[in-house]
């Protein structure tokens, strides 16, 4: 392996430890996540050309790490308990969900024109706006999106979807209060162990439950259509098997497969770091920032009216947003700045759900908004 592969290969595999300690430790500002850490590093070392950077090895790292982690995050959806214990947070979930099926579609269609790449991006977007980056990432492998893109999409959300998070736990919670009815302290409070350390002794079953999995998933793939090309039917496969794993006996026995999980996914993110070269995309990173605004800006005003309309409260509709747009870790974030612990569980229960679902959803609307540019 020629020395800057193998610097390269360093930086994906070791860097995420670092990036995961640092967020533990608090030595990140609020804003900055160690997934937004890991793209900063390649971002970085790509455009200032550190050292020569290998597209192919990047594009089988990124494709191997995200079939290894998407399983072990999904692992830890609990369906059961999403339904039993979310009540009006699973409804406020699901007002957000078809908020952004509606929005980032309509803006995907009137964009065609102008980008004509928007069908992917839609999927993308409506990833992130339900399950999150790991969906993101996900629905690009899947619908063979530029790796830039994944980069661009997640740069957007930094600077917009950052800037309206830091005013959820600011300014927005009392503006919210004279619109939505006050919370109502009912139901479990628990905090989320879903981030804590697991030993490294149990972490090996839970890669190795991973990886048969995907490996079923791949030979499922091969026997029905004689190749593996298909990277969307692989996806969806995957996700379905990883679902139906979360249901059964298997994820009592291995333990939190979430830390695990992510820890491949943050290699990835270093990956597509590495192969994003602003420089080259300038053009294609203002149409894409715009059409975020417009996507986030029109998603988040519907989801409010429509939560208004079935009098959700303030917290609830505060959360579900938090659960669907940055993920389970955040939700816990944000429920100690509104000091409201008893929601916790439920907001991370229905952001779990979301990873379940998001990539369904990504998938199905580009191929609904590709029909429409075409057919109509």
């Amino acid at each position: 392996m020629a020395p800057a592969d193998l610097l390269s290969l360093t930086l994906c595999l070791g860097f995420p430890f670092l990036a995961r300690y640092a967020e533990r430790r608090g030595f990140f500002p609020e804003w900055i996540s160690s997934i937004i850490a890991c793209y900063g590093i390649g971002i970085l070392v790509s455009n200032l050309r550190f050292w020569d950077i290998s597209g192919p090895l990047m594009e089988n790292i990124a494709g191997a790490s995200m079939l290894v982690g998407l399983p072990l995050l999904l692992f830890a959806v609990r369906v059961k308990e999403s339904v039993r214990y979310a009540g009006r947070m699973l409804l406020a979930f699901g007002l957000c969900c078809l908020a952004g099926l509606l929005c980032t579609g309509m803006v995907g269609y009137l964009l065609s024109g102008s980008l004509p790449d928007s069908w992917k991006i839609t999927g993308m977007l409506v990833g992130l706006y339900t399950g999150g980056t790991p969906n993101v990432q996900a629905i690009g492998l899947a619908l063979e999106a530029p790796s830039e893109y994944m980069v661009l999409i997640q740069a957007a959300d930094v600077l917009l979807g950052g800037s309206y998070l830091l005013g959820l736990v600011t300014f927005l919670p009392p503006v919210y209060g004279y619109f939505f009815p006050p919370s109502i302290n009912e139901g479990e409070t628990e905090d989320s162990a879903l981030t804590d350390r697991v030993p490294f002794s149990r972490q090996l079953p839970q890669l190795g439950v991973g990886l048969l999995v995907t490996v079923v998933s791949v030979g499922i793939l091969f026997l029905s259509t004689g190749n593996l090309e298909n990277l969307t039917a692989l996806i969806l496969l995957l996700t379905t098997l990883s679902l139906l794993v979360s249901i059964s006996p298997v994820p009592a026995k291995i333990g939190n497969s979430y830390p695990l999980g992510e820890y491949f996914i943050l290699v990835f993110c270093v990956a597509l770091g590495l192969l994003a070269d602003f420089r080259a995309l300038a053009a294609d990173g203002m149409d894409l920032l715009y059409f975020s605004a417009l996507a986030l800006l029109s998603t988040t005003l519907l989801h409010l009216v429509l939560c208004k309309l079935f009098k959700v409260d303030r917290d609830t509709v505060i959360l579900s947003y938090v659960a669907g747009f940055y993920g389970p870790v955040f939700v816990v974030q944000v429920a100690a700045a509104l000091k409201n612990r008893h929601l916790l569980a439920a907001g991370i229960a229905v952001s779990l759900l979301g990873f379940g679902i998001g990539n369904y959803l990504g998938i199905g609307l580009a191929y609904f908004v590709r029909y429409l540019t075409v057919s109509l």
